[in-house]
């Protein structure tokens, strides 16, 4: 039976409809559904409204359905439209009339946006795991060929020296440089919207603050109203902090296209990184390459969807179901490019060539005595005669130990602690 099912009817066209998705993709953020579910028994037990046994039944209830979330054999009936529903109508046939105390003081709005808060710090503590292996793995190719000489390229064009590890360190530094979108993102995730309801709080004396401490969030999310207004700001400035990282994997993988072809042959993909073409025998594609460059994209346009179903008035309006199949879709492809980017990276083989004098023309220019200026134009002229000569120049280097300093370690998991909740009713302690 629905939760909101006052009896009657409801058209089937409609029913499928409304329902959606749902089904399917409730199931990323069913065990976050029972974590949240069962701080809220403890919440019930505070405020007189369940006793330590009632509690406990259900706690019980709550621990079995995990078990099954865990083991892949929980399933969503589109005829429970979501995972609410599921865990209610699960609890009620196994306990009886004791399960339908667990919504006491509960909306599935704020239900569904605990459970979301939940899996989205669960996997900003996975991203950022992912975000700095990367880095260390662009440092360990850069550690590797720290020395080897690479053109530096402006415009597609040689412009200076520089190094393969140049290359591989400057977008280290610069995925490290933007970890601060990351915790941003986080900061803005870290607020509990448990116990605001359908948006306007509940006459019950139910204590905020236990139910975001049981939780392990930073602070109850405030007034009430507020969670509605920040749904789908916070999948924004997730996928907007992902998108910038797969923004720049995109760029590193646009390199990989250009260096690893005939034109520049600057680096080699081995045969199993590679995929062959059906007609050309002669054939080996970059489609790993390629399809990291384009999951920037599919980030990008998550969180452009999430932000444009999401132009709506205060409050609750059922648009929002919508939002979670693209935050969803958008957090679990940008987690897979960074971790194939690692995963590639150390399998990337360098091709030096030795570098052509017009590379060191500035050195040069920079090495005559006279004004810059002046060499600059002899240097110029020189080279449009075919006669310009130059030493070596050394490509600049770059703090590889400050860098591997920077990677640092990445959060703990924080599931254990949520399995202490609902087992036994332990609060997590930060």
């Amino acid at each position: 039976m629905r939760l909101w099912d006052k009896g009657g009817a409801l058209d089937a066209a409609v029913a499928d409809f409304t329902v959606g998705d749902d089904p399917t993709v409730d199931l990323a953020w069913a065990r976050h559904d029972v974590v949240g579910s069962a701080a809220h028994t403890r919440v019930l037990e505070a405020a007189g409204l369940l006793t330590a046994e009632e509690g406990q039944t259900l706690r019980g209830g709550l621990t079995v359905l995990l078990g099954e979330m865990e083991a892949g054999t929980f399933v969503i009936d589109r005829a429970e439209e979501d995972v609410h529903t599921a865990i209610e109508a699960r609890l009620t046939a196994r306990l009886g009339a004791v399960a339908g105390k667990i919504h006491t003081g509960r909306s599935r709005n704020d239900q569904v946006l605990t459970a979301l808060r939940l899996w989205t710090l669960d996997e900003l503590d996975g991203l950022e795991a992912e975000w700095r292996a990367l880095a260390a793995a662009w440092l360990e190719f850069a550690a590797a060929h720290e020395a080897t000489p690479l053109p530096g390229y402006t415009h597609l064009q040689p412009a200076m020296p520089s190094s393969y590890g140049l290359w591989a360190a400057g977008y280290a530094a610069a995925l490290l440089d933007l970890l601060p979108l990351l915790n941003a993102a986080r900061a803005v995730a870290d607020r509990c919207p448990l116990g605001s309801a359908a948006g306007y709080g509940t006459p019950l004396p139910l204590d905020r603050a236990l139910a975001a401490s049981l939780l392990g969030f930073s602070a109850v999310e405030a007034p009430v109203t507020t969670p509605q207004l920040t749904r789908g700001l916070v999948e924004s400035a997730v996928l907007g902090a992902l998108g910038a990282a797969t923004a720049l994997v995109a760029r590193w993988s646009w390199d990989l296209v250009i260096f690893a072809s005939s034109e520049f042959t600057l680096v080699k993909l081995p045969d199993a990184f590679t995929t062959g073409s059906s007609i050309m025998p002669q054939k080996r594609n970059p489609d790993v390459a390629e399809l990291l460059r384009a999951t920037a994209v599919g980030v990008r346009a998550a969180r452009r969807e999430i932000e444009d179903v999401m132009a709506l008035p205060g409050g609750y309006q059922r648009d929002a179901q919508l939002t979670k199949a693209p935050f969803l879709r958008g957090v679990r492809a940008g987690r897979q490019a960074l971790r194939v980017a690692a995963h590639l990276a150390p399998h990337v083989v360098p091709t030096p060539k030795p570098l052509e004098a017009p590379l060191f023309a500035a050195a040069e220019a920079y090495r005559r005595d006279k004004p810059f200026r002046e060499a600059y134009r002899d240097v110029a002229a020189e080279i449009k005669a075919g006669t310009f000569t130059a030493a070596p120049a050394p490509a600049p280097g770059f703090d590889l130990a400050g860098l591997r300093a920077r990677v640092g370690e990445a959060p703990r998991d924080r599931w254990p602690a949520w399995w202490g909740l609902v087992n036994d009713g332990a609060a997590i302690v930060r």
